[in-house]
């Protein structure tokens, strides 16, 4: 059995289709993302933490570099299905399980590590790591 399709609605958090959000868009550098231990090659769609690949599936790596792109800002939940989903009939659970699999593959569930992305209860995800940008 399969889940009614989710109404679409705008999110509080996001600006309106046409709108910007007054906010300067954050420019994604080019390449490879790095932060802490970790590194995102976009092109490649991979993920190394101390050089090592670590994998992750395809949609979680998509929410991640969603994040990532939208560092300013807690991104709603309903952005983030909407977006990453496009319109498939999902349940919020995906999201969760697709964050618990980038956070394992960033091992940002060690207990000793820096927050890599912070959830903001009943809201959303923000990613808070800062990003070594090359000088």
């Amino acid at each position: 059995m399969t889940a009614p399709p989710r109404p679409t609605h705008e999110s509080p958090l996001a600006p309106p289709p046409g709108a910007t959000s007054g906010l300067q868009e954050t420019p994604r550098p080019a390449g490879t993302l790095k932060f802490g231990r970790c590194e995102v090659s976009i092109a490649r769609r991979e993920v190394l933490v101390d050089g090592t690949p670590r994998p992750l599936q395809p949609r979680a790596f998509d929410v991640l570099v969603y994040l990532i792109d939208n560092r300013e800002r807690v991104v709603a939940t309903d952005e983030l299905l909407d977006t990453i989903w496009k319109g498939e009939a999902v349940q919020p659970g995906s999201l969760a399980a697709a964050i618990t699999r980038v956070r394992k593959a960033l091992l940002d569930d060690h207990p000793d590590a820096a927050p890599i992305i912070r959830t903001h209860q009943r809201v959303g995800y923000r990613f808070v790591a800062e990003l070594d940008v090359p000088a």
